[in-house]
């Protein structure tokens, strides 16, 4: 077990932090339409900004490990991170209104469907164009 761990160690990681971080959100999402009463919409903006964060944090600290020494490569990283998850983030803005709207899905369900098809492929994005391991 533990070779097989060596050997996929960060796509591992990167998803145990990501099942924590879309369980982070869909309980935010769940919290401010539910129990708070927010629209759907606000309530799922407000659940991925604050997930994004935590994803940016965990990320570089436990998953990939960067380690920028220079203001530039910092900003680049940060804004990297910022575009491709915004870009999701309008995916799934999109996404649930889809399938709330048109589909008739309820809005718990079609969160959950959602943040599957998004973290699917945010792994390879965050791999091979953000979390480089260039230290420039």
């Amino acid at each position: 077990m533990s070779t097989l761990y060596s050997k996929f160690h960060q796509f591992i990681d990167y998803f145990l932090f990501g099942v924590v971080t879309a369980s982070l959100n869909i309980l935010l999402f769940f919290t401010l339409y539910r129990r708070v009463g927010l629209n759907y919409l606000v309530a799922n903006a407000i659940s991925l900004s604050l997930a994004m964060v935590f994803s940016y944090i965990v990320n570089k600290k436990f998953v990939f490990h960067t380690k920028m020494v220079t203001k530039k490569a910092v900003a680049r990283e940060f804004m990297l991170f910022l575009s491709m998850r915004a870009t999701a983030a309008l995916m799934d803005m999109t996404g649930i209104y889809i399938l709330v709207q048109f589909i008739r899905f309820r809005a718990v369900f079609a969160k959950l469907i959602i943040e599957v098809l998004i973290a699917s492929s945010n792994y390879i994005v965050s791999k091979k164009v953000i979390f480089k391991k260039e230290v420039n």
